[in-house]
């Protein structure tokens, strides 16, 4: 299943403005539109912004990512930039992280993995989790790297176990499909 886009309630706070950015225009599946994931929406000028602004659905009206948010994040982190939207899930406060799938592998890159794993590492502090998702795929991102949980929607959960290798310590995620 391919995830819809998330949103946030935390707009009014945000100081930043998307500008040229659209990507939440192509990752996202926004039902009011029956837009598929992965895909532009047929109303997004791309890098100018929504055509039907003004009557958006409720879904794009409430979501900012959490470039929008954090003004601390660097530009370079900026979906248009990364090819990643970030946004806060709701209801665990775990941060996802949706790919543009023309890049898939835009968050294997340097400096964004290393960035990511460091960011992993203060979530975890507050017992949340990243998670990076290109299409339904799902990579949970930990201080020691990322953890390949496979195909998972955002309303799926997953369990950690704790591991140790020769290698040293190490993390196993495995799904657990929604309504389980």
């Amino acid at each position: 299943m391919q995830p819809s886009l998330v949103t946030s309630g935390s707009s009014a706070a945000a100081t930043r403005t998307c500008g040229t950015c659209t990507m939440c225009c192509k990752v996202y599946r926004i039902d009011d539109l029956a837009k598929p994931a992965g895909k532009w929406c047929k109303h997004c000028a791309i890098a100018q912004g929504c055509k039907i602004y003004d009557s958006r659905p409720q879904q794009c009206r409430a979501f900012d990512c959490v470039w929008i948010q954090d003004d601390e994040m660097p530009e370079s982190w900026k979906p248009e930039n990364s090819k990643i939207v970030f946004s806060v899930y709701p209801t665990t406060g775990f941060i996802y992280g949706q790919v543009d799938p023309g890049t898939p592998f835009a968050w294997q890159k340097e400096p964004i993995h290393s960035g990511l794993i460091a960011w992993s590492e203060k979530l975890l502090a507050e017992r949340r989790h990243l998670l990076i998702f290109v299409g339904g795929n799902a990579t949970l991102i930990m201080p020691t790297g990322p953890v390949p949980i496979g195909p998972m929607s955002p309303a799926d959960g997953f369990i950690i176990r704790e591991t140790f290798t020769a290698k040293g310590k190490d993390y196993i995620a495995t799904r657990v499909p929604s309504g389980r």
